[in-house]
């Protein structure tokens, strides 16, 4: 803050919030005589001339952006020598601030926000800005449930270089998309990010929980997307594959836009219930209640399933056999009726291709019926083979840039044992020192790359052992 707290012709009042870009205050604008929202960025950056010329093309614009979930922003530049945005006052609620102290939102509120959140993407990527920061704390809300987008103050334009000295990704390691880290970024990258919004909101949790950076920029690049209804059973399972979809490591497996990520949620919510995954907190419930079991008079004799005598509709009529409830109907016209195969059960009509001989789809309920795709021949009794396993193209950089870091921090691990050996542990310090900032740093990379390894082989293994080739 400067000294006598003010910059320019703003008279700064209240710090609102600070990140890794800057500080938000409260201001007075004593030229037009109202209060708005002041961006203020590190000092450091207003003598950085390429990030400057970046600075002033993308906050232009962001200043041309209209739309009703988007901060306006009244004017930026250089004042005092720190690089300033003057927006919009908004009086919300900061999102990332109500997860934290109320936990996960409904269903419904979770998908609503995330609505006028991509509402306000749409806007953005059809300017040619990238967000490149969403995230719940970027996200104002008002009592009213209205909700806002902010910072657009690390975009950048899309398709354009991105202009920094620093060689190093701009955003949240929380919910930056794996392309991110190799610089390859467009509008789908700030689609990931939305659905890492969605996962957050509607478990309170981020979807991958690391403290350490490393850990969370191996589990974005290699780790399954995780499931929501697993950490709250209040999420149908639709909702779980619209997030799977957005978290896709392949940028062309995803939603075209935030739009129709939000179009696909809303869908996910008003769908009627499905079947439910297992997962910690979530319990199948039985869908089958088994009686007594009585076989199938005959050779062969199987057991059945006693289900309760259901009432008949008007025209037609149910003739019980012991623990079996076999439904009849007068055949139409032109329908030559079947003979009877089993004592006591009277004949049927001439069953359709398709339908069990007991009147229904399947076998009578003992899943033996010939029309499951799994019992065919050449099928397994599993369902289709799993798909061949391939190398996606993110992959390969990952791979290169493991074994480099393996190379540098193992020559740097050797060192550091020479090092210890010859000298002692004269100066322990720096022995300790060398030894956490090498060895460590190695073994965590030999860990990633050995599951990397196993992970790859058990998928051609399955694959194989189902009959690829």
């Amino acid at each position: 803050m400067p000294s006598d707290g003010r910059l320019g012709h703003y008279r700064l009042v209240e710090l609102l919030g600070r990140g890794g870009m800057g500080q938000v205050w409260l201001a007075q604008d004593t030229r037009l005589e109202r209060e708005v929202a002041l961006k203020l960025l590190p000092a450091e950056l207003a003598t950085d001339a390429d990030y400057r010329r970046r600075f002033e093309r993308e906050a232009r614009l962001a200043a041309r952006l209209r739309g009703p979930h988007v901060v306006p922003i009244h004017a930026f530049g250089e004042l005092d020598g720190r690089l300033y945005i003057d927006m919009e006052l908004v009086d919300g609620s900061d999102l990332g601030k109500i997860l934290r102290e109320s936990g996960a939102l409904t269903p419904a509120r979770a998908v609503d926000l995330v609505t006028q959140v991509a509402e306000a993407l749409d806007i953005a990527h059809r300017a040619g800005l990238v967000h490149r920061d969403v995230k719940p704390s970027n996200v104002l809300t008002l009592p009213n449930g209205f909700a806002y987008l902010i910072d657009f103050g690390i975009a950048r334009g899309g398709g354009q270089a991105n202009i920094t000295t620093t060689g190093v990704a701009v955003g949240t390691w929380a919910y930056m998309a794996p392309e991110r880290y190799s610089g390859t970024e467009d509008l789908r990258s700030d689609v990931y990010s939305l659905a890492c919004l969605l996962y957050e909101t509607l478990t309170g949790a981020k979807p991958f929980a690391h403290t350490d950076p490393v850990q969370q920029m191996a589990a974005h690049l290699t780790s399954d997307p995780p499931r929501a209804g697993d950490r709250n059973a209040l999420v149908p399972a639709a909702l779980d594959t619209v997030i799977a979809r957005g978290m896709a490591k392949d940028p062309d497996q995803r939603y075209a836009s935030a739009g129709a990520l939000a179009a696909a949620a809303r869908a996910a919510l008003n769908a009627p219930p499905g079947p439910q995954s297992p997962g910690p907190n979530r319990r199948a419930a039985p869908t089958v209640k088994w009686d007594e079991v009585q076989p199938i008079p005959g050779p062969g004799s199987m057991p059945v399933m006693r289900y309760p005598a259901p009432t008949p509709p008007p025209g037609r009529s149910y003739v019980s056999a012991p623990h079996q409830h076999v439904q009849t109907q007068t055949p139409p016209p032109g329908v030559t009726p079947r003979p009877s195969v089993m004592p006591g059960i009277p004949a049927g009509p001439t069953p359709v291709p398709g339908l069990s001989p007991h009147g229904g789809i399947g076998s009578g309920g003992t899943g033996y019926g010939p029309q499951y795709p799994s019992q065919r021949p050449g099928h397994s009794s599993l369902g289709n083979p799993p798909p061949k396993p391939r190398i996606r193209p993110w992959q390969p950089v990952w791979w290169v840039v493991l074994g480099l870091l393996i190379l540098f921090f193992g020559i740097m691990t050797i060192g550091t044992i020479g090092v210890t050996f010859t000298n002692g542990f004269g100066d322990a310090g720096s022995t300790v020192i060398a030894w956490f900032l090498f060895v460590g740093p190695l073994a965590i990379f030999v860990w990633l790359a050995v599951r990397e390894t196993r992970k790859f082989r058990r998928e051609r293994q399955r694959w194989r052992s189902s009959g690829g080739r």
